[in-house]
């Protein structure tokens, strides 16, 4: 095991997937992750996974909304020689990042500096990308511009949504962190700056994002579809409920789409296909969806208790 003391920040699966393989090579002596919340209909409290897992292992856990001086002097008393970070969810002060000696490193989820922010894996989908993959980077004051040390490129599949894509980055992450990090270590990387003419940006998340314009063209809302799929979910209403869409192919346009039926419009409810919706060029076949107060179902299943459902208009609201 490695001499240097570490401290781990992170929250969602990701993180503790990394942590999980990270603590059986390297000594951490400190978790920090986001404070406990109230979740669901019920206002349990709930752990986030990094700190299930640490409790699990005994480790201490720092959780405070003061990422000042208390969370320099937690690094101080755990003796933190290196910092660790893997989609905290929160910007750390410079105090922090340059607190402890051997330097403070964070893993994104891209290929940087494309993407930087908050939702790289959604983003990546969102723009259409066949690639994107993970870097490891010295942290720094701006969000995502530190010196780079290493990379792992990931093909995207085009029948990917960003749950396949996000359940690819659990898979390599871990590994890569691991041996990346012996490798920074062990001075066998060198850190290279970013190239800002080829830097972009992505924001969190709104659920009002995932409100689908059916004037668009349809590979663009077919990436929102998948780009969305975990969260917020894309939606449209139809007769005025809200229907959530999961998933969505591109299926050939019928012979007069265009002309004969508006935007939104479900032109057929295809076995075969799905339920064929006009686009603003070309059509989707939508597959798995879920109607208001409803569980989530395949299309078939849909169809089934959806009668005259061709010719409606699924619309804004």
């Amino acid at each position: 095991m490695n001499r240097e003391r570490i401290a781990f920040f992170g929250s969602p699966r990701l993180s503790r997937a990394c942590l999980e393989e990270f603590h059986r090579s390297f000594e951490v002596s400190l978790v920090v992750t986001q404070p406990d919340r109230e979740k669901g209909r019920g206002r349990k409290v709930s752990m986030t996974p990094v700190k299930s897992y640490a409790a699990r292992k005994k480790l201490a856990v720092y959780q405070s909304r003061d990422l000042g001086a208390p969370l320099v002097e937690a690094l101080r008393k755990h003796g933190v020689t290196l910092i660790i970070v893997v989609a905290f969810g929160r910007i750390l002060q410079e105090q922090v990042i340059s607190y402890p000696k051997r330097g403070s490193l964070n893993l994104h989820a891209s290929l940087l500096p494309k993407y930087r922010g908050p939702s790289p894996i959604e983003a990546a989908i969102l723009a259409g990308e066949r690639e994107t993959g993970v870097t490891l980077q010295h942290m720094a004051a701006e969000m995502d511009r530190g010196e780079l040390l290493d990379s792992k490129r990931v093909p995207i599949e085009s029948c990917w949504t960003a749950e396949d894509l996000y359940s690819t980055i659990i898979d390599i992450s871990p590994p890569f962190l691991c041996r990346s990090v012996r490798d920074y270590l062990d001075g066998r990387l060198i850190a290279m700056p970013q190239d800002e003419r080829h830097a972009s940006y992505c924001l969190i998340i709104r659920k009002e994002d995932g409100l689908i314009d059916w004037h668009e063209d349809a590979d663009r809302i077919r990436n929102r579809i998948r780009a969305y799929n975990l969260w917020p979910v894309a939606y449209t209403y139809l007769e005025g409920r809200q229907l959530k869409i999961f998933n969505a192919h591109r299926v050939e346009a019928p012979q007069g789409i265009e002309a004969g039926n508006a935007p939104g419009q479900v032109v057929s409810a295809d076995k075969g296909q799905g339920i064929i919706v006009r686009t603003g060029t070309g059509a989707l076949g939508i597959t798995d969806l879920q109607i208001e107060n409803r569980r989530r179902m395949d299309y078939r299943e849909f169809m089934n208790g959806q009668k005259n459902l061709a010719g409606s208009i699924l619309r804004a609201l």
